[in-house]
């Protein structure tokens, strides 16, 4: 009996991802030019989650190694709120950083917040409005910055930022 001897060049098996591409781009030569296009933006919105995702759990370990707690508190309330929303890296997005917790939001959403908080009849109105909002479309804004609901200094505050730092325009 002889023993077989192995080839000096093992054969590789493809990764599920070389077996997706390999099947991805048989398809994309019988796709027409809107369809394409259709995949593009796709793609990019794909992408963009990724980023946001990535960035928000960079936020979250960074919150974390700080012990996670929120600047101005006393006996596990805020007194306070610090509020900023600055432009994203790519100028695509905004990061909203409540009491140091970090969020990014994309245009759309910033926008709609800027729209509800501008449309408010004054600050409780408006924080009321912005955490209906936030819960039901970005609940991980709440959860992240221990928000516990539309009375929390912190909706006092984001509400504040939005009307002073920007216009239904932008």
């Amino acid at each position: 009996m002889k023993k077989e001897q192995k080839s000096s060049k093992s054969v590789k098996k493809p990764t599920e991802r070389e077996k997706l591409l390999k099947e991805l781009r048989s398809l994309i030569k019988d796709i027409p030019e809107d369809g394409l296009l259709y995949l593009i933006k796709q793609t990019n919105t794909i992408l963009y989650n990724m980023r946001v995702d990535e960035l928000n759990s960079a936020s979250e370990r960074l919150d974390r190694r700080s012990g996670g707690k929120p600047r101005n508190v006393i006996g596990g309330s805020p007194l306070s709120s610090t509020v900023t929303v600055e432009r994203g890296a790519f100028g695509r997005s905004f990061i909203l950083d409540i009491n140091g917790t970090r969020k990014t939001l994309g245009e759309d959403e910033m926008s709609k917040m800027v729209k509800i908080a501008h449309s408010a009849e004054d600050t409780i109105d408006g924080a009321t409005r912005l955490h209906r909002w936030i819960k039901r479309n970005r609940d991980d804004i709440l959860l992240d910055a221990s928000i516990t609901g539309p009375k929390h200094p912190s909706m006092k505050g984001i509400f504040k930022c939005l009307t002073q730092n920007f216009s239904l325009n932008e």
